[in-house]
Order: structure tokens, then C-alpha cells, then sequence
């Protein structure tokens, strides 16, 4: 059958209302560690100026928590507070083969339709898995042109997933399925444009309220088009790109693994744009291996794809956002102090006169000519010129924290604790541990009713570092 003849709509919501809720192990696990992960980045953000900015401008109170805050408001809203806050500092998870950001985009809709219902964990972890497959199978479909066309398919293709994960919770049929996807399909925007700037986590929230909303009217009973994916107005036609959609992709659902254990999600090290995270790796393995410090570097020769490109737009940033997205402030970063962590994403980090010095030595340009696909990602170079005349080369395929090159548990460990020391109450971070590392039976309002909390505003100098050094002085 070709591409365009396939029913892709109805096909993707027929699974999404019908595939039984027997899970393995492995999938649990993934789908329990990206609950974990979102939740952290959301504590992590609830701080975030734009996150009280959202929150302060919803304007609406009610019952779904809102982390950050002691008071609530409606699932829609709780929806994009959260969903906004998971995304303020860059350490949500990649879910690559999808082509954007899955939790941050997906859970907080989940969680919120959950907290509506009294639902316990164990649904969420269900919808959660069956919103990744939906996100996988339409980032696919859509390949790496969607994304080199400007478009962020954390809102895009994100929205899609959490409708479909509201209405798995909402236990919609196939046909209201259906309903639910075709109206998220009308609610999907996000365009790079706002990349370095206050809208670009909002995104995340917009695609959870949007998944919330798209849900409940399709449960109510408004109907949309049942070709609003492959239709020749439709998703694929309008956002694809240079390339044509393939629905093969939605067509094949039934068949194989699932996108999450194939695939995998990509825990996020390091928080900034994950376009400069396998140079990164490759730069902090050289150091440690060569012994060399910022001052014995020439100069640093960066190789990406394409999207990464499009995603690394500040060569010259003017703060924390854009540094969020700018390979040179990111590379001088790594050289100065061995790492990147929360504390280098602050206006005075930003500002700083070591780190800007250094960062004329970077150059970041196209790694390969080759085509780079949602399932086959092209590596990432970083090489090295010494002052000694020595040139250094690392080749990364993998950043730390994906599928293939896993964070460790203490790794895991660490980085909750980046996310939630000093920000959460002290007596809550224990319980909120224990609940998600046995969620089985947890009701969602007793996992929520930890996160309200009123939230310190400030410019991330929370996250300050002691005075830093080179990798090798």
C-alpha cells in the first residue's frame, strides 16, 4: 500500500484505544524513569522566571496542583504550568527517533487528566507508554525534515501523543480516539523561531494543555476530520518539509518492539540544547584522557547535523536562553570547569570574561553530507588543536544518558538531586523518591500533593558553583 493511501488517523487511535495494558518489565522501567525525569525537571524549573510568569498569568483556581505553587487550578492549566516548568532548564529527556521532547510534553498532561480521575500510577504509566509509541510513530513518519524545517516537534508532534495519552486514560473508544488525535492535530504549532527565548519551554506546555483539552472534547463528543494526519490537508501535507510524509511507519504499529525499547529515551547530562551533548562527551573524554586545561587549547572544531545546526543559533549569546542553544558557550564552558551543570545557565555565568574568551576558539559547522533519519543518526565530531601543535579527535554516536550509553545508578541518583536539592521541601524529597521508585498503587493526588510548594523566583543563582577551574590546570 503506498505512504498516502494509508488510514494513518484512524489506524494510530484504533491502537491507541485497543492494545492491551500488558506491558514487560524493560518498558516499565523506561516508562518509570522518564516519570522520574520529567518530575525532576520540573522541580528543577518551578523556579524559572517564566514558569511563574506562566502561572501568575493563568489566572484560574481549582484542584490539579500546580508545581511550585500552593495553589491549584484546572487540568488544562496544571497542564501547561508543568509542562512549561519541565522544559525551562533543557534537562528533559530526547525521545530522538520522535523528533522532539516526549515527558515534558506528555506526563504533566497525563498526570493532571489523572489527578482529575483519582487515578493511581499504574494508569499513567499505561497512557505514558502508549503516548511515546503514538509520538514515535508520527516523528518517524515525519522524519528529520519536519524538524530541519523549523518546526519543534515537542509542541508538534507532542501534542499529539499527550491527546492520545489523555484519551487512553479517559478510556476513549476508537472512534472518540480518533476525535482526541484529530483535534490535537488542529492545536500543534511551535516554530524554532522561539528557540533562546522565554516561548521555546512553553512549547512543552502548550502540548500538554493541548493534550488535555483535545482529550476532554473529543470525550464530550466533538468530532474532526478521521484524515488529519495523511489527509491532503492535513498533518503530514502541511508540516513534513522537504519530504514527504511516510505513514508506513503508523501502518507497521502493530509490529515489532516499541519505539522506547527499540529506540530508547535520552536522558539529558547536561542542561542546554542536546544538539551540543555528543561534542561535549567527546571534548570531556579528551581532556581526561590528554590532560590538557582551557589554556592549552588553539581552537575546537565541532561537526553536527543539520538539525543540530538549525538548533544552535547563538553563536554569540546574550543570555542564559540563548546560551541554552549556542555551541560556543557551551564548548568554553566545558573547557573552563569539566562540566556544564545549572549554575552556567545564570546571567552572571553568562557574562563571565573567562568564558567568553574562550569561546572564539569554537567553530561548529555540517558533519557529513550523508542523509540523517530518525532511526539512523549520523555521529557528532569534536577535534582538538593544542597549542603544542598536537590535534586531538573523538567520534561520539551516543551521548551519555541515551539508549546505548545509559546513565548508572548513581548517575540517575545525581542528577535527581541537581534537580531537587534546595528547591523541593526537605521532608518531601524522600517520600516523593519512594513513590516513584515503587509506583505501583500510588494514587497520582498523593504523588502531586508533594509538588505544591511555593516555588523561590529567581535567575537560576540557586545553582551556584564554587569558583571553578580547567579540566587539567
Amino acid at each position: 500500500m503506498l505512504s498516502s493511501h494509508i488510514p494513518a488517523t484512524q489506524v494510530l487511535a484504533h491502537w491507541a484505544a485497543t492494545v492491551p495494558n500488558q506491558w514487560g518489565e524493560s518498558t516499565l522501567r523506561t516508562a518509570e524513569h522518564s516519570l522520574e525525569d520529567t518530575i525532576a525537571a520540573m522541580v528543577a524549573g518551578a523556579g524559572d522566571p517564566v514558569c511563574a510568569s506562566v502561572r501568575a498569568g493563568l489566572r484560574a483556581t481549582g484542584p490539579v496542583p500546580v508545581v511550585g505553587s500552593s495553589i491549584g487550578t484546572c487540568a488544562a492549566f496544571s497542564a501547561l504550568a508543568n509542562g512549561t516548568a519541565a522544559h525551562a532548564r533543557e534537562l528533559d529527556e530526547m525521545f530522538l527517533v520522535a523528533g522532539g521532547h516526549f515527558g515534558c510534553a506528555v506526563i504533566p498532561a497525563i498526570l493532571a487528566q489523572a489527578h482529575e480521575m483519582d487515578a493511581t500510577l499504574d494508569a499513567v504509566l499505561d497512557a505514558l507508554i502508549v503516548g511515546s509509541e503514538v509520538m514515535a510513530r508520527v516523528g518517524m513518519a515525519m522524519d528529520r525534515s519536519h524538524a530541519e524545517k523549523g518546526w519543534h516537534g515537542t509542541q508538534t508532534i507532542g501534542v499529539i501523543a499527550a491527546a492520545v495519552a489523555c484519551g487512553r486514560l479517559l478510556g476513549l473508544d476508537a472512534a472518540r480516539m480518533t476525535h482526541a488525535l484529530s483535534l490535537a492535530v488542529s492545536m500543534a504549532a511551535g516554530p524554532k523561531v522561539q528557540f533562546g527565548t522565554d516561548t521555546k519551554p512553553v512549547h512543552a506546555g502548550l502540548a500538554a494543555q493541548g493534550g488535555v483539552l483535545a482529550a476532554s472534547l473529543a470525550a464530550s463528543g466533538v468530532t474532526g476530520s478521521d484524515k488529519a494526519l495523511e489527509g491532503p490537508h492535513g498533518f503530514g501535507a502541511l508540516y513534513a518539509g522537504d519530504s514527504a510524509a511516510d505513514w508506513r511507519s503508523v501502518a507497521a504499529v502493530n509490529d515489532g518492539p516499541l519505539a522506547i525499547d527499540s529506540h530508547g529515551l535520552s536522558f539529558k547530562l547536561y542542561p542546554n540544547c542536546a544538539s551540543t551533548h555528543r561534542c561535549l562527551d567527546a571534548l570531556q573524554a579528551l581532556a581526561t584522557e590528554h590532560r590538557f586545561g582551557m589554556e592549552d587549547v588553539e581552537r575546537v572544531d565541532t561537526l553536527v547535523g543539520r538539525v543540530n545546526l538549525v538548533n544552535l543559533k547563538y553563536p554569540e549569546p546574550k543570555n542564559p536562553r540563548e546560551a541554552m542553544f549556542s555551541m560556543p558557550y557551551a564548548v568554553a564552558t566545558m573547557l573552563r570547569y569539566g562540566t556544564v551543570t545549572l549554575a552556567d545557565f545564570t546571567p552572571k555565568a553568562v557574562q563571565d570574561d573567562v568564558t567568553r574568551r574562550l569561546m572564539p576558539r569554537v567553530e561548529m559547522r555540517l558533519a557529513s553530507t550523508r542523509v540523517e533519519t530518525a532511526t539512523q543518526l549520523l555521529p557528532h565530531t569534536t577535534a582538538v588543536t593544542l597549542k603544542d601543535g598536537r590535534h586531538l579527535e573523538r567520534v561520539v554516536h551516543h551521548a551519555k544518558g541515551s539508549f546505548l550509553n545509559p546513565f548508572s545508578a548513581l548517575e540517575r541518583q545525581v542528577k535527581f538531586e541537581q534537580c531537587t536539592k534546595g528547591i523541593l521541601p526537605e521532608e518531601r524529597l524522600a517520600p516523593l523518591r519512594d513513590n516513584l521508585a515503587r509506583p505501583q498503587g500510588v494514587k497520582v493526588r498523593q504523588l502531586l500533593a508533594l509538588l505544591q510548594f511555593e516555588a523561590q523566583i529567581d535567575d537560576g543563582a540557586r545553582f551556584g558553583r564554587l569558583p571553578g577551574r580547567a579540566i587539567y590546570p
